[in-house]
């Protein structure tokens, strides 16, 4: 997806968060888009966002029974300071 290639590459992280933000309208469940969210809000600075974000992720991976988003959430919410 776009949003991804824009916020992996270092082009406009606004533009990608924007994405990310519809993408969470329309499927609120989706905890792999709320994780790329996260990420994202991190790299703007915005922790506190960041980790709202990152811990509803692990939120909705525990009940999808998705060890792997509940760990990557974890380190992502160990490596905001």
């Amino acid at each position: 997806p776009a949003a991804l290639y824009y916020m992996e590459n270092g082009k406009d992280l606004n533009k990608a968060l924007e994405w990310f933000n519809k993408a969470a309208e329309q499927n609120p469940k989706a905890y792999w888009v709320l994780h790329q969210r996260a990420n994202c809000l991190a790299k703007l600075g915005k922790k506190e966002e960041a980790k709202a974000s990152a811990n509803k992720s692990i939120e909705l991976a525990k009940e999808a029974k998705n060890d792997d988003y509940v760990a990557l959430n974890q380190k992502l919410l160990a490596n905001i300071k």
